[in-house]
């Protein structure tokens, strides 16, 4: 099936992966050496595939890289209904399944590991909790929004941070007269200010299609990626999380960092409830890690990845 917007235009190829209610997922490949174990990479929330190219880009050297648009992200469409269905957390964690068989087709036979941020590190865990999780070589997640419970002494932070992102992000500024314009706007600002200029290059990109009307038009929606964020907030996942048997590798943000997201300070509550979890924080980084700090969580990511 062609899609109107590939998120990843540096890709080598590119494929669909249809879901049974009708979403359609672009999986983006790049070239690899012969024998290279696979990977299969899930973006964070309101992101693509694309805003993490030139850091696939280095994974690539070592591994066969995958990359999916997540629904309502990039180049996917999706299908009409009730946002609260069409968007549910687990319906996102059924995607991430659907994706990985599909990839693991395609790999023929060869290790996959899955590695996913913010989003699509959740859709990870949320599969593993239920019992699902593929048989993949390793799991390593950047920074998953499992929102704490009361008992942490991280919740009453995380409700006020989160309450704020779900409505600023409602009131997210959709169209832009060119993706240079956004990085301009967001280059300098909150926890965008650390991003590598490569990687906020391709963010804005990536996140951005032409629109009919001229013009761009963000790729997520606003009401979508403000809702996934209020979704992931009120689900049950952190409960879930003793049952996550598989061998997980978490790395996150810098909790000492002062305008830090949440998730970096209550990544060690959150590593103490599965029996298999090993936790990994990286000095001076933020929530959006990867784009700060490419070279390095690259290297974080090979180290884990059997056979790179």
């Amino acid at each position: 099936m062609s899609l109107p917007f590939h998120s990843f235009a540096a890709a080598d190829t590119v494929f669909t992966v249809a879901t049974q209610d009708g979403a359609v997922l672009p999986v983006y490949e790049l070239a690899s050496p012969a024998g290279a174990p696979a990977l299969l990479f899930g973006h964070a929330n309101g992101m693509a595939a694309g805003s993490y190219g030139p850091w696939l880009e280095r994974l690539a050297a070592r591994c066969r890289v995958f990359a999916f648009d997540a629904r309502g992200h990039g180049g996917s469409t999706w299908p009409a209904g009730p946002i609260e269905e069409v968007f549910a957390v687990d319906r996102m964690a059924d995607d991430l399944a659907l994706v990985t068989r599909a990839v693991a087709d395609r790999a023929g036979g060869v290790p996959l590991a899955c590695v996913g941020h913010s989003l699509g590190g959740a859709a990870a865990l949320r599969l593993a909790a239920r019992g699902r999780a593929p048989h993949w070589s390793a799991v390593v997640i950047f920074e998953p929004p499992i929102f704490p419970p009361p008992s942490s002494p991280v919740h009453a932070e995380a409700v006020a941070k989160q309450v704020r992102l779900v409505a600023g992000t409602a009131k997210r500024r959709e169209t832009w007269p060119a993706p240079e314009a956004l990085a301009e706007r967001l280059r300098g600002r909150g926890m965008f200010a650390r991003f590598d200029a490569a990687m906020l290059d391709a963010h804005c990109r990536a996140t951005l299609r032409p629109a009919p009307e001229g013009g761009f038009r963000l790729c997520c929606p606003p009401a979508i990626e403000s809702f996934i964020f209020r979704s992931h907030w009120e689900a049950d996942s952190w409960a879930r999380l003793p049952a996550v048997a598989i061998a997980i590798e978490l790395i996150g943000g810098d909790p000492a960092v002062p305008d830090n997201d949440w998730i970096s300070r209550v990544l060690p509550e959150m590593a103490a409830q599965m029996p298999r979890a090993r936790l990994t924080q990286v000095p001076g980084a933020g929530h959006l890690l990867i784009s700060e700090r490419p070279e390095h969580c690259a290297a974080l990511v090979l180290e884990r990845v059997p056979g790179a």
